[in-house]
């Protein structure tokens, strides 16, 4: 039986009764005997869930007694915890009273109360360990538990998640019932000013990206490294008190517990890209750009298998002999600023790179005259960060905007190197179980499986499959219009910026009226979500709509059938595939997904070039046949491009560890250069 199996039958026998509105609880609920046994002899997951399920009755005892005090009396009972957990009270009569007590506030002050699954999962993330929370069964409230417990000890609380929008609106809406039970909350924004960051980190509880929290702890080391703790100014006697210590310039406090919202993007998709802070670009002059332009001008005329290699699987690009000879023959630059030939091969390989690797409105989109890079596990922009070794100025050449010259980084660290740092770390995600070994071996952490509140109804359709992108572009249109004369909304998901404005000019020209939800438009995220579960309503976006966002389905969308979410293509990884079929069923919600694919789809690049080319000739020949019997290949491709990111992942992970070794060893701080 899989796990997901055996979690759902560990809060099978205990009572639901339905919440009276002059108290969030009144009930009996009993202990379950199987989770006794469980609780001792089950795998580690199934174990720690068995142990959460039991607890559920005293947390229930403990709402039921604190739901009859006044709000006075609720924060008596807090300040009484705080001692408690001050003094390290860890007893499950403590976990317990804590989550009556924050169940209680969510109820008066949001009118929301935990159901029995999202208890469990709170007291699993309590222990220390990353719940898989299926999409849509509230993880922002989940979050509010072990964040209130472990808050209560006044040594900070950091919940980490992917973008600054969804950090600004779990902070707005969870603030409230942190302020009822007598504490601080803040968030973090970018281009916030040190002494802004600073007040936000000593609150009790501090939401932020984590990409966020990293940047500021370079920061911090940077400052740290560069002795302004220690140094004080000539005045600095005459002004400051006897034996006052010089003010700390440091914005972060220590690193106590850490909940990651989103934890497989965080932890899976951003892991292979390293948290670096660069010392300031400037405009390259025009004699320092002659290299670039040059070198893009060569790439461009290149024949790939003849003057270079592109190996898909590894993601490489070697330029050949007769490679090298071209560059030799094409007038290489000179003077001052030309480099050594080592050097022109590899602008040459990175321009290469930039012409046939990266795509615009994929990786990447062109705002006011910048290279803004694209973040594909979520579809968002992301201006403050560039493409190390040439490759950013690459694609500034290849699309013809102002060269920036490349920056020396100044210091770096891996989201596995930061988020180790704390003594306590938990989260929480819709999509991680099938990597758990990954995360057991990188960050100690068991992933536990939590069953949903209610059954899925979701229907998940089997995959079409066409010949080429026109045929399939057409069959999805097909499938809007049967779904609209229906009354079902629609979602229909794309993988980049490029193919949502394909799908949305397809849409346009047959007079189907639509919004758009890319890099883009992601000021206008949260008024287009809220309004694509209503009758009728087609939304198209990237993967923006999978990650944190909830579609409520508008009056008598239910009964006729739910959410309808459409795919264009399968992602590189299944996780993020089944994040947007998510967006679907949510709650016991009717609703159903289906992913319409071709054979020019990109991720078949992962098989092997010749042979994804083999399959575009295939597909445009014309010929008559059941297309769906490739969907085996795409299976494959996305297996091929996990395991090649797992392997990066891990590649990054033993040299960073080789780096603070070695660093360490000659008394340097090994995150800073």
């Amino acid at each position: 039986m899989s796990d997901i199996a055996v979690a759902e039958r560990l809060l099978d026998s205990v009572d639901r009764p339905a919440c009276p509105p002059n108290l969030p609880y009144s009930g009996r609920l009993g202990l379950i005997p199987s989770n006794q046994v469980r609780s001792y002899v089950a795998k580690p997951s199934v174990k720690r869930l068995a142990k959460a399920a039991l607890l559920v009755p005293l947390i229930r005892q403990y709402e039921q007694k604190f739901g009859s005090l006044t709000d006075e009396q609720l924060k008596s009972e807090a300040n009484k915890l705080r001692g408690r957990s001050r003094e390290g009270d860890m007893s499950k009569h403590f976990m317990a009273a804590g989550f009556g007590l924050c169940s209680v506030a969510c109820w008066r002050v949001l009118g929301m109360r935990p159901y029995d699954v999202q208890l469990a999962a709170g007291e699993v993330m309590f222990q220390g360990a990353l719940c898989e929370l299926a999409t849509g069964e509230g993880k922002t409230l989940t979050a509010t538990l072990p964040v209130f417990l472990r808050s209560l000890a006044g040594k900070g609380v950091h919940v980490a998640t992917v973008n600054d929008y969804l950090a600004k609106r779990d902070a707005e809406l969870m603030t409230p019932v942190y302020e009822y039970l007598g504490l601080t909350v803040s968030f973090l924004q970018q281009k916030m000013e040190d002494a802004e960051r600073k007040d936000a980190y000593r609150k009790d509880v501090t939401y932020g990206t984590a990409s966020e929290f990293g940047f500021d702890f370079l920061r911090d080391r940077l400052k740290m490294r560069g002795g302004q703790v220690a140094s004080t100014p000539f005045w600095g006697p005459w002004t400051s008190k006897p034996g006052q210590a010089p003010a700390d310039p440091r914005v972060q406090r220590d690193h106590f517990f850490a909940l990651v919202d989103e934890a497989d993007s965080i932890f899976i998709d951003e892991a292979r890209t390293p948290l670096i802070i660069s010392s300031p670009t400037r405009d390259a002059k025009p004699e320092e750009c002659v290299m670039y332009y040059w070198a893009d001008a060569l790439a461009k005329s290149m024949k790939p298998g003849e003057h270079f290699t592109l190996d898909v699987r590894k993601d490489k690009i070697e330029v050949t002999e007769s490679g090298r000879a071209l560059t030799r023959y094409s007038n290489p630059p000179s003077g001052p600023h030309a480099p050594a030939m080592d050097k022109l091969i590899e602008a040459i390989e990175k321009a290469l790179q930039a012409n046939y690797r990266f795509v615009l409105d994929h990786h990447y989109m062109i705002h006011e005259d910048k290279i803004v890079i694209i973040d594909e596990s979520t579809g968002r922009p992301m201006p403050d960060r560039q493409w190390r070794e040439g490759l950013h100025q690459a694609v500034e050449a290849k699309e013809r905007t102002t060269i920036h010259l490349a920056a020396d980084h100044a210091a770096s660290v891996t989201y596995q190197s930061y988020f180790r740092q704390y003594v306590r770390l938990a989260g929480m995600t819709g999509t991680i179980v099938q990597n758990s070994p990954e995360v057991r071996r990188v960050f100690k952490l068991r992933v536990v499986p939590v069953p949903t509140n209610r059954p899925i109804v979701r229907k998940l359709l089997p995959d079409l499959i066409f010949p080429t992108e026109e045929a399939k572009f057409d069959a999805i249109v097909e499938d809007v219009k049967k779904m609209r004369i229906i009354g079902r909304p629609v979602l229909i998901g794309t993988r980049s910026v490029e193919k949502s404005e394909a799908i949305s000019r397809r849409l346009t020209s047959l007079g189907i009226t639509h919004r758009v939800l890319n890099a883009k438009q992601d000021k206008e995220e949260a008024l287009i979500i809220s309004q694509a579960g209503q009758p009728g309503t087609v939304t198209v976006a990237t993967n923006m709509a999978g990650r944190g966002t909830d579609i409520k389905l508008g009056p008598g969308v239910a009964a006729l059938g739910g959410l309808h979410v459409i795919g264009t293509e399968r992602h590189e990884a299944i996780r993020v595939d089944r994040q947007m079929l998510g967006r679907a069923g949510r709650q016991g919600d009717p609703g159903s997904g289906q992913f319409y694919l071709s054979l020019e789809d990109k991720l078949l690049e992962a098989l092997g070039t010749h042979f994804h080319e083999k399959l575009i000739l295939l597909g445009r020949s014309g010929a008559k046949r059941d297309w769906n019997q490739f969907r085996p290949l795409f299976v494959k491709a996305q297996r091929r491009t996990e395991k090649k990111h797992y392997r990066q992942r891990l590649d990054l992970m033993h040299y960073e560890r080789q780096r603070r070794e070695l660093l360490g060893d000659l008394g340097a701080d090994p995150f800073v250069d």
